[in-house]
Formats: structure tokens, C-alpha cells, sequence
């Protein structure tokens, strides 16, 4: 458990989950928003997608922009998250096995007499064809 806080800053676009849906069926759809707008405005970004599940059901996608990025007009929205306590995990592996992560999290919270919270990060490497090498950082709230 890391008690230093870590803050991201964010472009994006987000949206409520709605209950009894997957989570992965929101990233794909904000993932497709995000990249649409940066492709059609041709927006300089460091390509590090974010995914941030907030509070009260907001789900974020989002990437660091250069600060070239501040001259062109574009509809992403800012988002500045600080967690001031956190669970930390890097998951190299396909995406749908990130459920592992988050029970590794979940058990070394509990043994810490703590428990996840919101709002919790999760920072994807660059894409790889071979999904057995692709990395994903978890950055997960505690209380």
C-alpha cells in the first residue's frame, strides 16, 4: 500500500456505467470516442491510454495531451484524479485476466485491514500484438 499521493491529469471523455453491464463494452465505446476526437483534430499525445472508475459509477477514458495540444480546440473535457492512498499492481498479460490484478489488490488490501475504494486507475502500455506481453498498471484507491 503506497500513502503518497499520485495524481493524473487527463483528457478525456466519460460516462455513467449502468449496472448489469460490462465494463469492457464502456472502454471500448470511450476509447472509440477519445481516439475519434484525437484523431480528427490531430491532437499530440503521448499515447498512454487512461481508464479511470470514479465515483458514483463515472468511467473515463482519457490520455495525457503535449502541451502543444492547449492551441487546438477539441471536446475532450480535463480530468485531475489524486488518490492519496493506493494499492499499486503492474499486470503484464491480455486484458481479460486484469480480474487477477484486482484480486491480488483486493486480498493484500484486506490484509492490511483495508479496502479498495474510489476512484481507481488503470494506465495501459503500448499495444502489442502478442497479448501476453501487454502491460497494464493498476492503481487502485484504499480506505
Amino acid at each position: 500500500m503506497i500513502r503518497e499521493p499520485r495524481t493524473f491529469v487527463i483528457y478525456g471523455v466519460s460516462k455513467k456505467h449502468q449496472q448489469g453491464t460490462s465494463y469492457s463494452s464502456d472502454v471500448r465505446e470511450l476509447m472509440d470516442q477519445l481516439w475519434g476526437e484525437i484523431g480528427a483534430k490531430k491532437l499530440p499525445h503521448l499515447g498512454i491510454n487512461h481508464m479511470i472508475y470514479g465515483r458514483d459509477d463515472e468511467v473515463i477514458a482519457g490520455v495525457e495531451l503535449k502541451p502543444e495540444a492547449a492551441e487546438i480546440a477539441h471536446n475532450l473535457r480535463a480530468f485531475n484524479v489524486t488518490l492519496s492512498s493506493y494499492a499499486y499492481c503492474k499486470h503484464i498479460g491480455p486484458y481479460d485476466r486484469l480480474c487477477d490484478a484486482y484480486d491480488r489488490i483486493h486480498a493484500a488490501a484486506a490484509e492490511a485491514g483495508l479496502k479498495a475504494a474510489h476512484p481507481g486507475v488503470e494506465v495501459y502500455g503500448h499495444w502489442d500484438e502478442d497479448t501476453s506481453k501487454l502491460e497494464t498498471e493498476i492503481y487502485q484507491s484504499v480506505e
